[in-house]
């Protein structure tokens, strides 16, 4: 089953915004078993609109159109699609009534052009908007089905998600779809790896996806019918097999938890605590560690201790030491996770110690990242790493990083005791 996304907005194609709707979108069609064979944008633009509506009925089953739902005049998707497919657009009073109380409840003033909100193309199927007054609608002509969706995130990915539960038709045959996250390794040195171990197939399709920090590797198989999806199945539970081996010390879980949901639920789930001292890193591992809920469970105390002073008075860290190797040392970050853990007694204590630039304060290469983990004390890690990139980069790449080794660490050990 073909799909094709159009992304409707001219503050996308200059650049103003970046389009995350198109990308969410694919992920959600590919894991229902969907070709996304296109995408495309186009300006808020009766003309561009449609002509893309136009190409997309020569090529595509399924046409979703993300965006031009609103109450203005560049607003115009409605209007082009059913221009392209030659219907009349109906006024629905019943959901002039709902966008009205929808405004009202925003505190919005009710203009007449929200009644463009209430127009549908003939024959289509209202769709629920629950965190805005556009509501998108899906309409089947022809054999083709289409869908229409707000551009705003926060109102298109609560309705993609109700899209692809409740909406979309089922594709023929069965599909076996595997989302593996790994974290530090690279994108290139992953896929030689399961290259050279030739784990892909004629039937078991292996891609890799780059992120910032960490590879996603899509394992995606389709069979026509109950026959062929024995055979298939096979295959597939063997090429999975075969990767969680081939990448077991980078695996870090399947679907869409990220690196510091899945370290919370990990250390929640132990009852373990984790404390931060913070230099180069500025506090970016304690903001990773909050920004998931439940992290109160896990996290116990975090500093940020910039300056050497700062070090010596809230960690312990011998200033002989400083003046000996540099605060920009694996000796310093030692001290530092050792003073940490003395202060907290969290189960992991994590100290980070470095150069993020623009220019070196110790004469050490700017980049530089130290750090050192210890668990109930002990120091289980520790390493020098260096970063190619400018300061923020720099520092959200080194949080991460870190993160996933106390991650990887906990899930080695969890592992090892099954």
């Amino acid at each position: 089953m073909k799909a094709e996304i159009i992304t409707i907005g001219t503050e996308i194609l200059i650049g103003s915004i970046l389009n995350t709707n198109g990308p969410y979108l694919s992920q959600k069609l590919t894991d229902a078993g969907y070709d996304v064979e296109y995408h495309a944008s186009v300006r808020d633009k009766y003309e561009a609109i449609r002509d893309a509506i136009e190409t997309a009925l020569t090529r595509s089953d399924v046409i979703f159109l993300c965006g031009g739902l609103g109450p203005t005049q560049d607003d115009m998707t409605k209007q082009a699609l059913a221009h392209a497919l030659d219907l009349p657009l109906i006024f629905d009073e019943k959901q002039w009534d709902y966008i009205r109380n929808v405004s009202m409840s925003f505190s919005k003033n009710i203009t007449e052009n929200n009644k463009r909100q209430a127009e549908f193309p003939e024959g289509a199927v209202v769709i629920p908007n629950p965190k805005g007054t556009a509501p998108g609608c899906m309409l089947n002509y022809e054999g083709k089905q289409f869908f229409m969706l707000p551009g705003p995130p926060r109102e298109f990915e609560p309705m993609a998600d109700d899209i692809a539960a409740n909406y979309l038709n089922p594709v023929h045959g069965k599909n076996f779809i595997t989302s593996l996250r790994l974290v530090n390794i690279g994108e290139s040195k992953c896929e030689s790896m399961f290259r050279e171990a030739k784990i892909e197939t004629e039937n078991v399709e292996i891609n890799t996806f780059a992120k910032t920090g960490e590879v996603e590797i899509k394992v995606i198989a389709h069979a026509e019918d109950e026959a062929e999806a024995e055979i298939i199945e096979k295959e597939y539970v063997e090429a999975l097999r075969a990767l969680r081996e081939l990448f077991s010390e980078y695996i870090y879980g399947d679907g869409e938890r990220d690196v510091f949901e899945t370290l919370v639920d990990c250390l929640a789930e132990e009852k373990f605590t984790i404390s931060f001292a913070e230099s180069v890193t500025g506090g970016n591992m304690a903001h990773m560690i909050t920004s998931v809920a439940g992290a109160s469970n896990v996290l116990h105390e975090s500093y940020i201790t910039y300056s050497d002073e700062v070090k010596e008075k809230l960690l312990c860290v011998n200033p002989d030491t400083i003046s000996k190797d540099t605060v920009v040392s694996e000796a310093v970050a030692s001290e530092m996770s050792l003073g940490l853990f003395e202060k907290t007694k969290s189960t992991y204590c994590v100290a980070t110690t470095g150069e993020a630039g623009p220019e070196s304060a110790t004469g050490k290469d700017v980049g530089t990242v130290i750090y050192s983990i210890r668990k109930d004390g002990e120091e289980v890690l520790r390493e020098s790493r260096m970063y190619k990139d400018d300061r923020t980069t720099i520092q959200y790449r080194s949080s991460k990083y870190i993160l996933a080794r106390i991650l990887l660490h906990e899930l080695g050990e969890a592992h090892g005791r099954e």
